[in-house]
């Protein structure tokens, strides 16, 4: 039960800390302009890829499959010109957690193919970015409750507007 709760908790952190897209000061040329406008509009996560170990063994690795899952979790966000970012997550009870959801509005800056929300602890490499879709990869490393835990995630979204 404590595993699931551990696996569901990094699925959360790695669906949340996402970044987006804001422009420099310094002449770009065109098809860095058109990529940064892809990334304005919504988008609704489709699916989550990932590798977790925790202590050193393995305890998911769907990283490199072609379908994922959300399990469950229902995220999407709104990238606006202006560097705002409009986000809602929803997360579905799990063993003694209650289901959660939460929305709210932060701003977004991109540095090269980083992707960071000013409300994230850690930024997005930009693996996919087109009209209509949107691939973004994670890793992040942390101790909880005595065990290492390493977490690589690719979330996968798709335009809704």
């Amino acid at each position: 039960m404590k595993k699931v709760s551990i696996l569901l908790f990094i699925a959360v952190l790695g669906f949340t800390s996402l970044t987006a897209c804001s422009s420099d000061d310094s002449d770009t040329d065109a098809a860095v302009e058109q990529e940064k406008n892809h990334l304005l509009g919504k988008w609704n996560a489709t699916s989550t890829h990932m590798k977790i170990e925790m202590d050193g063994k393995i305890l998911i690795d769907n990283l490199d499959e072609e379908e994922g899952s959300t399990y469950g979790i229902i995220k999407t966000y709104e990238f606006k010109a202006d560097n705002t970012v409009n986000y809602y997550t929803y997360i579905p009870a799990s063993g003694s957690d209650e289901a959660s959801e939460s929305e709210g509005t932060t701003t977004y800056e991109r540095k090269g193919n980083q992707l960071i929300l000013k409300n994230s602890p850690y930024p997005y490499t930009i693996l996919v970015l087109s009209e209509n879709t949107l691939h973004l990869y994670n890793m992040f490393e942390v101790e909880s409750e005595g065990s290492y835990i390493k977490s690589e995630s690719i979330d996968k979204f798709e335009r809704v507007k």
